[in-house]
Parts: C-alpha cells; sequence; structure tokens
C-alpha cells in the first residue's frame, strides 16, 4: 500500500499544482477582460466557469493527494 500512497501523492500534489497554474490563468484572463464588446459578457462566463471547474479540479486532487499520505503514513496489515 506505501507504494500506492507514494503514487497517488506524487499524482495529487502535481496536479494541485497543475490545477493552480490554470485556474490563475483563468482569473486572470477573466479580470483583463474587455466589457465594452458585446460578446463579452458570455466570454467572461465562460472563463468563470472554466476557473470554478479548475477550482473543484483542484480540490478534489488534493482530496487524491490526503489518500496518498494516509495509504504513505497507515500502510495497515502485512499478509
Amino acid at each position: 500500500m506505501r507504494r500506492v500512497g507514494l503514487i497517488l501523492l506524487v499524482i495529487g500534489l502535481a496536479g494541485f499544482l497543475f490545477a493552480s497554474a490554470q485556474r490563475t490563468r483563468y482569473e486572470k484572463a477573466a479580470s483583463t477582460a474587455d466589457p465594452s464588446h458585446a460578446s463579452s459578457p458570455t466570454e467572461i462566463q465562460k472563463i468563470r466557469r472554466s476557473s470554478e471547474a479548475w477550482e473543484t479540479a483542484r480540490w478534489m486532487i488534493l482530496g487524491a493527494a490526503v489518500m496518498g499520505l494516509v495509504f504513505t503514513v497507515l500502510p495497515g496489515k502485512e499478509s
């Protein structure tokens, strides 16, 4: 179980950092969008939805990292 825990921990932390970078990118795009364009409100909504999706993914992936930490620290009985 420790090997699985370490794999989950590494994937979870790397995914968390990647999702954080993506969320930041979408938040910057939403803040710099020009409100004077006619199609801008729908574009801003799409950008915000993407940002919220990355935020959700970020915390779910962090949950996988926590599971990996638990599997590493508390591996269970050896058969």
